[in-house]
């Protein structure tokens, strides 16, 4: 799948990530995988997991989802949708990070969101990016997406 970032991504990440901001962590509608494939969709109208979506709604359920519509495991499975990781030093804002090999976020610079728990409440959470361990690249288009 082909996929590169319209030209007013960053409105659309910042309105999408303003959007879930407070929306509690569930698996099957907002779970890590889906909130960082959720945060591509917005910023290139690519849909990397179609595939996974309806398919689970529990831990187990999603282990299964990945052996069977995926390449395995999350990180197998992101690395087939965009490619080998490079060092998150180098995530830059909007690529896909993950904290290890089964949570994954969205960079937007310093930080990068997780859907996680902070204080007692369900929400996006902030973490550095720099103690990620894999990132990956959402490609920028040489041509504008205008219009889409």
């Amino acid at each position: 799948m082909q996929i590169s970032r319209f030209s007013d991504w960053e409105d659309r990440l910042r309105t999408y990530l303003d959007r879930v901001e407070e929306e509690p962590f569930q698996w099957g509608t907002h779970d890590c995988a889906l909130f960082a494939a959720d945060c591509v969709k917005a910023m290139t109208g690519a849909d990397v997991v179609a595939d996974f979506r309806g398919k689970y709604d529990t831990r187990l359920g999603a282990a299964e989802a990945l052996r069977e519509y995926g390449d395995g495991t999350l990180l197998k499975t992101m690395k087939a949708k965009f490619g080998e990781t490079k060092s998150p030093h180098f995530a830059q804002r909007g690529d896909v990070v993950m904290r290890d090999a089964t949570t994954t976020g969205i960079c937007v610079g310093q930080f990068s969101y997780f859907v996680g728990e902070e204080q007692g409440l369900q929400r996006l959470v902030a973490m550095p990016t720099k103690d990620c361990k894999y990132a990956f690249t959402v490609p920028f288009s040489l041509e504008a997406n205008e219009g889409e």
